[in-house]
């Protein structure tokens, strides 16, 4: 289920490549939480009108709702991703993905919106699924929209410069676009007989998107004269996965022509890559600094673990041999909850 609590924080390591842009790490001052400060918002100005960012909610330690009799939200989430990604791909879209895989250390809530700002996409979805309700639950955030005047840069009326703005407000730009995505949803999915309602939450990460940013909350379909179609079933997924697929292509076609992104360039290069090439390769990297600086966190709090075992007085490390294979676990554990994503699970509030 979608969760409310704001997330810690991890910095996104530097990495670089002839396919991808440099990254960076932004200082903070001792004691503060590692995050990004600032969203550029210039970067909605250069959307690349062939990718779409796909979001799974939740993963590793933190398993979202139980939809069923060992059913777990991360893995719904996982599927739903992976049908939607088969679809949006057979429509000519790049998708860059936050989570492809239960990883023990997935990634916090403001690491996958880096993920999803640095591949500047048409649109951003955030997949979760529950057990109350029924139908879909479409979200967009809470923000209001940038104000427009003479004295700001607002996305997409300067191709030149960009505003600095407040990485908890970094969605401020394009909400009046997720509110319109939302909406198309909507109509889209009812149209399908796939019944959806839509509102506005704080769901995280939307508020630290810069794109187009909606999450979607998969409940059962209620069938007239029937039991309702749970979460899990694989022609249900389907058809939600090809009528969001349909309304993309008409967002595609709608938006034209992309601003082309800066290509990362080498010394003798004759031709741009290609934005779509590039975007994803900055996004996959940015997800791979992303689980190395998850896999560190978890190494350092396993070491101080073990540390502070050896540490421990004679009696209570004699007590502990008789539990070798708990004590085993339990650095691997501490790791794990030190490097996994914070989230706490739960209903819309």
């Amino acid at each position: 289920m979608i969760a409310s609590r704001k997330f810690a924080a991890v910095v996104v390591a530097a990495l670089a490549g002839a396919a991808a842009a440099a990254f960076y790490v932004r200082a903070q001052p001792q004691g503060q939480t590692s995050r990004p400060a600032q969203a550029q918002t210039a970067a909605t100005s250069q959307r690349n009108r062939n990718l779409v960012v796909l979001d799974p909610a939740h993963g590793g330690q933190d398993a979202g709702a139980t939809l069923g009799d060992r059913i777990l939200e991360k893995d719904v989430t996982l599927a739903i991703a992976a049908r939607l990604r088969a679809t949006l791909t057979a429509a000519g879209f790049t998708v860059v993905s936050t989570r492809e895989a239960d990883s023990a250390t997935p990634l916090t809530s403001d690491q996958r919106a880096e993920i999803a700002n640095r591949a500047h996409a048409l649109a951003c979805l955030v997949i979760h699924a529950t057990a109350s309700g029924s139908g879909l639950h479409l979200y967009t955030s809470t923000l209001q929209p940038m104000n427009v005047d003479s004295d700001q840069t607002y996305p997409g009326n300067s191709p030149t410069a960009f505003v600095a703005v407040p990485w908890e407000m970094a969605q401020a730009a394009s909400v009046t676009e997720s509110l319109r995505l939302a909406g198309d949803l909507r109509v889209a999915l009812g149209k399908a007989n796939l019944p959806a309602i839509s509102g506005r939450e704080p769901v995280p990460p939307l508020d630290n998107m810069e794109c187009p940013a909606v999450a979607i909350e998969l409940a059962s379909q209620p069938v007239v004269g029937s039991d309702a179609t749970p979460v899990t079933d694989a022609n249900y997924q389907q058809r939600v996965a090809v009528t969001l697929t349909t309304v993309l292509q008409v967002w595609r076609d709608q938006m034209g022509s992309s601003t082309a992104i800066a290509p990362a360039t080498t010394k003798g290069a004759t031709r741009a890559a290609d934005p779509a090439a590039q975007a994803l390769a900055v996004a996959q990297a940015a997800r791979v600094a992303a689980e190395a600086a998850g896999r560190e966190v978890a190494k350092r709090a396993a070491a101080r673990a073990a540390t502070e075992k050896s540490h421990a007085p004679p009696g209570n490390q004699a007590a502990g041999q008789g539990q070798s294979k708990d004590d085993n676990a339990a650095p691997a554990n501490s790791a794990a909850d030190a490097g996994g994503n914070p989230e706490q699970t739960g209903g819309t509030q």
